[in-house]
């Protein structure tokens, strides 16, 4: 089972901005006991996994892509709309991907420091 996963950042504030706002439709919510340089976030009833933002002035973003899973094809569309609202990056959808299975319904995007994400719903 998947404990964690840290993703480094450049930019701290434009990112934690970016999850704070996408937290309840991907079904996380945003930790209290943090450290000076660490936003965390855990799921929406307080387990894991969880994943947090590392304030990391030398990083470049990777080739990973960190996907969320979600229960419908609304819970994509909002959001999207929060990513935009938000500052993301190269968004793409949302929309059907059937490259990648029967109603695989997507929506991808980038922080400001270029890493990847994707919120999808299937069945």
């Amino acid at each position: 089972m998947l404990h964690h996963i840290d993703v480094h950042v450049r930019s701290l504030d434009a990112v934690s901005f970016l999850f704070d706002g996408l937290a309840e439709h991907i079904g996380y919510r945003r930790r209290d006991d943090e450290e000076p340089d660490f936003v965390g976030y855990e799921t929406a009833g307080g387990g894991r996994p969880r994943f947090g933002l590392i304030l990391d002035p030398s990083s470049t973003p990777g080739s990973m892509r960190f996907a969320f899973a979600v229960g419908t094809h609304e819970a994509v569309d909002a959001a999207a709309r929060v990513a935009r609202e938000r500052n993301a990056q190269a968004i793409e959808g949302p929309q059907l991907n059937p490259e990648y299975g029967d109603d695989y319904y997507a929506m991808f995007f980038e922080d400001v420091d270029g890493n990847k994400y994707e919120i999808l719903a299937m069945p």
